[in-house]
């Protein structure tokens, strides 16, 4: 059930139009590869330095779950820690994080690892004291099985450092460059989703990103004709992450929900974040 798709992709391309061309800083995704690679790197370190600190890292091991392109870890190697590791499924960008790393003058020369399957850390049990997991657990299919290895792979007394979009968040199914409309999946199908996609892609208003060209700039075939549900992302919700952290034997120890960014009016919506049920 839900709103028709008709509706739907009204709201997506006008959305989309409304979009100031050449804008990077409304549109992150616009940006060329390299780039949107550096401007990743920046919002992780951004979201670190407002919600931790680095005296959380002090002499410690650390290890960046899901670290990508790196960004993160050569930050975390200049805060002190006693060792840093970065994983990744990713046997690409755990080479381009080794390249940047090399390209830097930090405290701590982190060591990277290509993960050797999505079910396990390879890592031996109680040889980290931190974890960082940034923008990362709304993708990890197996996240029950991975929550279970962070309380393996984790000290006595160690932490996890969360920053993630739950499934419930406005744009929790990750598909903004498509159809920017926040809780599009509370209001409308899956499979009118799918379709809304579908339709953006192929319209003369749709600016492909990086990752929808081919090797050669071209843009790559319509993969959302295809599609039968929302690609990666694993639908996990704030209740549920709670549930099973109970059960692997990890307490929360601090949580803070965060509204809209951007405009004065829009972060006034953290007030919300307090209200049970929203």
């Amino acid at each position: 059930m839900g709103l028709p798709g008709w509706l739907c992709f009204r709201i997506a391309r006008r959305m989309i139009r409304a979009r100031r061309p050449g804008d990077a800083g409304a549109n992150p995704a616009s940006l060329r590869k390299a780039d949107y690679e550096e401007h990743r790197a920046a919002t992780l370190v951004k979201e670190y330095k407002t919600y931790f600190r680095s005296t959380d890292l002090t002499n410690l091991d650390v290890l960046d779950f899901g670290c990508g392109h790196g960004g993160l870890c050569t930050y975390l190697a200049n805060l002190g820690a006693r060792g840093v590791t970065g994983i990744d499924l990713d046997s690409d960008r755990i080479e381009s994080a080794k390249a940047r790393a090399r390209s830097l003058e930090l405290a701590v020369q982190p060591r990277f690892l290509t993960a050797s399957n999505e079910h396990a850390i390879d890592l031996p049990d109680d040889s980290v004291d931190v974890i960082l997991c940034f923008d990362v657990l709304e993708h990890v299919m197996e996240y029950e099985t991975i929550i279970r290895e962070w309380s393996h792979v984790l000290r006595p007394g160690g932490r996890v450092l969360i920053h993630w979009v739950p499934w419930f968040n406005p744009y929790g199914p990750h598909i903004n460059s498509l159809a920017p409309i926040p809780w599009a999946h509370v209001f409308f199908s899956e499979r009118v989703l799918i379709d809304t996609c579908a339709r953006i892609y192929d319209s003369p208003e749709f600016v492909p990103k990086h990752w929808d060209l081919d090797e050669n700039g071209n843009k790559k075939p319509n993969k959302w004709r295809e599609l039968d549900e929302l690609p990666q992302v694993n639908r996990l919700t704030i209740a549920r992450f709670e549930r099973i952290c109970r059960r692997v034997g990890l307490t929360i120890e601090r949580a803070e929900m965060v509204g809209f960014g951007g405009s004065r009016a829009a972060r006034c919506t953290r007030i919300f974040t307090r209200v049970p049920g929203l």
